[in-house]
């Protein structure tokens, strides 16, 4: 088969699995003989060569919203309407590079803060989902050596004339690493602040996974409840952001790396507008790192005419990643002691003004297009 065809079909199963539509995208490879995928690219519960299963069995025999017909398969209109979104939403990003993409405000923490913590909310009792809800959140979910490890519990759904307290340790292996100052939130009933002090741990090789363990203790009952984190080593750091240049039709900002293993690394980070704080740009770099040396991240101008914003700008919520390589095939993380970073702006009249065309983006769009017509 030729090379770019089999190239845009894997694009569209990929973007299927990713838009959790895997089981439709594990019938097109079922359906695509002609098209041969890496074991690692079937969604797993999907492969029945992998259960033992004949070639015939191992066709669907019956999937929702998919329909039989004299020349093989139909999708429904719920299916097809689907599709036509999944087309236009990819379309749509495919004006811009996949290393600088628009941020949709309402998207930042779920989309481009992947660290961003998540307040664990469960009922007092499991079985009784109107009892009062018990929520535990950290400051983090990853930390590193010297920060400071809090979290914000709340009691939620009893009354402000009835009792409350909490107490909270940190443990790992079943091991007490910590007690938590408890302080309650001034203003609001049955919150509390824990404050476990810096994490110093020094005998971890890569990450080790730590639990906050609170006790709630309301209405003469004590309820336990935890919240995991990652306690992680680091490899690398970013030293210096250096000034920004119009390159073309790129903002080009160098990041300065120092690492103790060398190989492929990855910096990520969000490009804001100084004045008014609104996320603009996620950008992307990646390429190997010997010791020290720069990534370079690049926001295309299309990009930034679409955010509105000539700068001046900050980058943020910046991440360092050592991507998985000989010897161990681990991820391994970077230092970033600077929360933000300024960046110059410029006129976008000094760009190279002209569209991002990826046309292996547009072949798929147009392919999720036909598949929902």
């Amino acid at each position: 088969m030729n090379q770019s065809v089999t190239s845009v079909k894997f694009g569209v199963l990929s973007v299927l699995a990713m838009c959790g539509l895997g089981v439709l995208s594990s019938f097109l490879i079922q359906q695509e003989s002609d098209v041969v995928l890496p074991e690692s690219t079937k969604m797993s519960g999907f492969s029945a060569r992998d259960q033992g299963a004949t070639p015939d069995e191992s066709r669907p025999q019956a999937l929702p919203g998919v329909q039989k017909t004299s020349d093989g398969f139909e999708f429904d209109e719920d299916i097809k309407l689907k599709l036509q979104r999944i087309s236009s939403a990819y379309e749509s990003q495919a004006q811009y590079p996949s290393f600088s993409v628009p941020i949709n405000p309402d998207e930042l923490a779920s989309k481009y803060l992947p660290d961003n913590p998540v307040a664990n909310d469960l009922p007092a009792k499991l079985t009784d989902p109107n009892s009062p809800t018990l929520s535990i959140k950290t400051n983090q979910s990853r930390y590193y050596y010297g920060d400071a490890l809090t979290a914000q519990v709340e009691i939620q759904g009893l009354s402000s004339d009835e009792h409350s307290a909490v107490s909270a340790r940190l443990v790992s292996d079943q091991q007490i690493l910590a007690h938590a100052t408890v302080f309650p939130v001034e203003g609001s009933e049955h919150s509390y602040v824990l404050d476990f002090s810096e994490l110093r741990l020094t005998d971890v090789d890569w990450k080790q996974e730590l639990t906050v363990d609170v006790e709630f203790q309301f209405l003469g009952e004590t309820y336990q409840r935890g919240s995991s984190i990652e306690y992680l080593t680091t490899i690398a750091s970013v030293d210096q952001v250096a000034s920004a240049e119009v390159y073309e039709d790129f903002l080009t900002i160098p990041v300065y790396i120092s690492t103790e293993k060398s190989g492929y690394h990855r910096v990520r980070a969000n490009l804001y507008d100084a004045k008014s704080g609104t996320p603009l740009v996620h950008l992307r770099a990646e390429g190997s790192i010997e010791g020290s040396g720069a990534l370079t991240l690049k926001a295309h101008i299309a990009a930034l005419k679409h955010a509105g914003s000539e700068g001046p700008y900050e980058l943020r919520d910046i991440s360092l990643q050592r991507l998985p390589s000989k010897p161990d095939y681990i991820t391994e993380f970077g230092r970033v002691e600077q929360t933000s970073f300024q960046v110059e702006g410029y006129s976008f009249s000094e760009y190279l003004d002209r569209p991002y065309h990826n046309e292996k983006a547009q072949r798929i769009a147009k392919e999720l297009r036909r598949l929902g017509s």
